[in-house]
């Protein structure tokens, strides 16, 4: 019957936003009775590195939330021809665009409102779906009442959606929430952006969402002003539906900055409006032929893909724990338990696109060996690459393709260096003073050599047409003496030793180069 379009990223936008967009999906979940209703949601330009903000907070999703949820993820990559244009980390007209564009064509109509909305029928006994259902061709709007904080984020349990709708019809009347604040036409009322529903023809009759406004604010008023050429008139459901928004201005987002604030221009886009169509973007809106990964929650889910791939990739462990050491006299000694550290390699590639092109160079076997088949399992199908520099490590993988390094370099979209000892066996108790053998140094200074050389050149081998810059991955990079190396070329945070994993992009501010760590003796940093 109608399909919910939200938008958004896994970041902090404004005050408590995990709990709010909670109470709002499974709200909006709750209030549709119709096979084909569906929540479309776009995570626009989430760090490649992270999940979407929808698998962020899926433990608090009701069954049925996740159901009806579409997740379109929209990488960093695929936003970047557009920041030099923008301070918005994330993108309205782009965001909405790309969700009807990919919308369920059974349903007739398109809801546009936001993560902080819950959608209440006046009649306890009646859907969304069912009043959509009977509803008239048009363009309805109804007004926003506002839900102080302290009555959602105390009061509410995210996952009990029904008793939320409940405690709203009584606070409506016991604490008088709900005025009505009426606007300039063709916006009926205030903050009109929070519940906008179209046909989803008419949407495509006039082009979507205007993709020109890039400096936030009036994206809604800006559809509401064509859509009411479009159809001479704008109507309301509010004897139908009450909306109630979760107040969340305590902590300044990115778009409510005061004076701050960079808008869209009110002329051009709203006063200024002659037609409600967008012949400009005819054929582009919505990026039609742009590949775009859909999550679904209710299967196939991160958890289950990196369980999966560590599962294939390693037994259980046969013993309650094993033991390292941090003692500054083993700093030299670069053993370390390939089977612990896996679960943290694969933590930093799993929410990377299943295409992904990985270059691994490496100098242990069983590493190579475990984590491409943790690859394969967690459904990647992009190549591990690995350079014929690399000596006596296993290739008969299908996942794997070999060729020179100067080959490999250009085609990698994200690295991963080791440096290990290629003559360790596997149940070696590590970190008790092991030497270097000569295999082994020459297997280090090769992996050295070809981090320095992909680090100081990343830029200029990316493959062609990406813009962005290239993630590295250190494995054994913690307190051993190529802890320095990896942290002069790579801004990575400082993790754990247990981790044995280091990350980051290439760093831009060469002067830090031999600054950044140091080891200092027993006292460490």
């Amino acid at each position: 019957m109608f399909s919910v379009i939200l938008y958004g990223r896994n970041d902090s936008h404004g005050y408590n936003l995990h709990k709010r967009a909670a109470i709002s999906f499974n709200a909006i979940a709750e209030v549709m009775s119709d096979p084909d209703d569906e929540i479309l949601f776009v995570d626009y330009n989430t760090p490649d590195d992270h999940p979407t903000f929808p698998e962020a907070i899926h433990d608090t999703l009701t069954d049925k939330a996740k159901r009806v949820l579409r997740v379109f993820r929209v990488r960093p990559e695929q936003h970047v021809h557009l920041k030099s244009k923008t301070h918005l980390v994330a993108l309205e007209a782009q965001s909405r665009n790309v969700a009807l564009r990919r919308s369920n064509p059974r349903n007739r109509w398109v809801l546009y409102t936001n993560t902080d909305m819950l959608l209440v029928p006046r009649r306890e006994d009646e859907s969304l779906s069912s009043i959509f259902g009977d509803l008239s061709d048009g363009f309805y709007q109804i007004p926003r009442f506002e839900l102080p904080e302290m009555l959602w984020e105390a009061a509410f349990d995210r996952k009990d959606p029904v008793g939320n709708l409940t405690k709203l019809r009584d606070w409506a009347v016991r604490f008088h929430l709900n005025q009505v604040v009426h606007n300039f036409m063709p916006m009926k009322y205030d903050a009109l952006g929070d519940f906008q529903a179209a046909l989803r023809e008419d949407m495509f009759a006039i082009h979507g969402f205007d993709e020109d406004m890039l400096l936030g604010w009036h994206c809604d008023s800006n559809l509401a002003a064509r859509l009411a050429l479009y159809r001479g008139r704008v109507d309301t459901l509010i004897d139908k539906v009450f909306g109630y928004h979760c107040d969340h201005t305590r902590v300044a987002a990115a778009n409510n900055k005061g004076r701050q604030t960079k808008m869209n221009d009110q002329d051009r886009f709203i006063w200024d409006v002659s037609s409600p169509y967008l012949p400009a973007q005819a054929d582009t809106w919505g990026w039609p032929d742009l590949e775009i990964e859909e999550i679904r929650l209710d299967r196939d889910t991160s958890y289950e893909r990196f369980t999966t791939g560590l599962a294939a990739a390693m037994e259980p462990a046969t013993e309650p724990y094993r033991s390292t050491n941090l003692d500054w006299h083993l700093y030299l000694d670069l053993s370390y338990d390939v089977r612990h550290t896996l679960p943290f390699v694969c933590d930093q590639v799993l929410t990377y696109p299943r295409s992904t092109a990985v270059m691994l160079v490496a100098t242990r076997p069983e590493l190579v060996s475990r984590f491409a088949t943790a690859w394969r399992a967690m459904g990647f199908t992009g190549p591990i690459l690995i350079p014929s520099e690399c000596e006596g490590l296993p290739t008969s993988d299908p996942a794997i393709r070999t060729g020179a390094f100067s080959e490999l370099v250009g085609m990698a979209d994200l690295f991963i260096f080791e440096f290990g000892l290629a003559t360790q066996n596997p149940e070696e108790v590590v970190r008790t003073g092991r030497p270097e053998g000569p295999s082994d140094s020459r297997n280090l200074k090769m992996v050295a050599r070809l981090f320095a050389s992909a680090a100081s050149t990343e830029l200029e081998t990316r493959p062609k047409g990406r813009r962005l810059p290239r993630r590295f991955i250190g494995i054994n990079v913690i307190y051993n003496k190529f802890w320095p190396l990896f942290t002069d070329h790579i801004a990575a945070n400082i993790n754990p030793f247990c981790s044995q994993v280091l990350a980051g992009v290439p760093r831009q501010d060469k002067s830090l180069k031999g600054k950044v760590l140091r080891f200092r003796g027993r006292n460490g940093l």
